[in-house]
């Protein structure tokens, strides 16, 4: 069996999707992965065959505060709800990306195009595709093969397609291009290949879902649970982690992602490294010179790291602060680890903060006006209080209660020999 993967170019993209890869190809079936020719060399580092589709020709026209304010109005979002700060602190990373990843208006070869080429040419039986990388659908659908979307957070646009239905009282089929301001952002994309929007094309077959079943999900879609195994990117062990640590240790990580996102210095590291500079504890602080910012002030218990794979060091820590990233979030709560999260969209039902909380695995501060001796008083409690230890297993024993990687191989052998005999 041939499995063509299609992520979006980004890391916390591909990593999710690396586990259920090596599974496929440890079952002895032929998996390729997409990427632009910046994700290239991250696929082959996870001893994946990587296919390079470019990158644009030229910079593509970013989403417009008028396109957004469309979904805004059509979603019936309220200033300060809950969804309200959800689409704020989303709308950037998940529908922009629609538009800047793939073809514009002017009609410009690019790598949407070498993606549906690759699967022509190849004839996988099976495209995994990332949401935000909506062409590998069409792909699916050029050479005939199961389109299976492949999830690295909260089923976003399927919320979105449900709550767009859901106000307008008709069945999401029924929401068109004219009403729908998502199907106007992908008509375009599937329109380009000579496929309307549909319900079809958005969702696929089925949904590979590492979410676990305690975060709430859109209803209505055919998913299979699989249990997020973390992997983080490649690399050598560096010789003081071989060591086991003298004094807790802490592991600050802000995400490789949100480092194209926050240009310049991030004041989350500065209130962070000056609430642990009195505590006694050893912090392995995952962060550029960038969020240093210029001349930064860093305690003789803070080591910083400018890369360092979280699987690697989170087995080794007490606790983690960071951003609410998903892959952070998993990569902790595969080694039972309780969890500071600095975030910017905390609240919000399809965040992972109210998942931590209600677990008791953490605490979760809001990003705007930290201050050092809150994050010193709560990364204290962390250390300190069983509690927090036990909520960490329990966030544990959610996530490996889902069927592994290895599990989905006849799942998806069965639903690529279906597409067959379908023809």
């Amino acid at each position: 069996m041939r499995i063509l993967f299609a992520v979006a170019p980004l890391t916390a993209h591909l990593y999710p999707s690396v586990p259920l890869a090596w599974a496929l190809q440890s079952a002895g079936h032929d998996v390729r992965v997409a990427g632009n020719t910046g994700l290239v060399g991250e696929i082959t580092a996870a001893g994946l065959t990587a296919v390079g589709i470019g990158e644009p020709d030229s910079p593509l026209a970013p989403i417009t505060d008028e396109e957004l304010d469309r979904f805004s109005e059509a979603l019936g979002f309220e200033p300060g709800s809950d969804f309200d700060r959800l689409w704020r602190a989303t709308r950037y990373y998940l529908v922009a990306a629609y538009k800047r990843y793939h073809p514009d208006a002017e009609g410009r070869q690019g790598p949407a195009d070498n993606l549906v080429e690759a699967a022509r040419s190849w004839r996988p039986d099976v495209v995994v595709w990332d949401p935000a990388c909506p062409v590998g659908a069409v792909a699916a659908r050029e050479c005939g093969a199961a389109s299976v979307r492949m999830l690295w957070g909260p089923d976003y646009f399927g919320w979105i397609r449900r709550t767009l239905a859901g106000r307008k009282g008709d069945p999401v089929s029924a929401a068109g291009a004219e009403s729908d301001p998502l199907a106007a952002l992908l008509a375009p994309v599937f329109g380009r290949f000579g496929h309307d929007f549909s319900d079809d094309l958005l969702f696929g077959d089925v949904t590979v879902d590492p979410i676990p079943a305690q975060l709430p999900g859109p209803e209505g879609l055919r998913r299979i649970p699989m249990r997020w195994v973390p992997y983080t990117g490649a690399g050598p062990v560096p010789e003081w982690l071989a060591r086991p640590p003298e004094r807790p240790r802490v592991c600050l990580s802000l995400g490789v992602t949100g480092r194209a996102v926050h240009d310049g210095r991030d004041e989350r590291v500065a209130a962070v490294l000056e609430a642990v500079a009195d505590l006694d504890v050893e912090v392995v602080a995952t962060v550029n010179t960038a969020q240093l910012g210029p001349d930064p002030s860093v305690p003789d218990n803070v080591r910083i790291v400018d890369y360092l794979p979280l699987t690697q060091v989170m087995p080794t820590c007490s606790a983690v602060v960071h951003h609410g990233g998903f892959g952070t979030f998993f990569a902790a709560a595969a080694h039972r680890v309780p969890q500071l999260i600095v975030g910017e969209d905390l609240g919000s039902a399809l965040n992972s903060t109210r998942y931590l909380e209600s677990r008791g695995a953490g605490v979760t501060l809001h990003a705007d006006g930290l201050s050092a001796a809150e994050v010193g008083k709560q990364l204290s409690r962390l250390l300190t209080e069983p509690s927090f230890r036990e909520g960490a297993a329990a966030v544990h024993a959610d996530l490996t209660a889902a069927p592994g990687p290895g599990e989905l191989v006849p799942v998806l052998e069965r639903l690529a020999a279906r597409r067959r005999d379908r023809g």
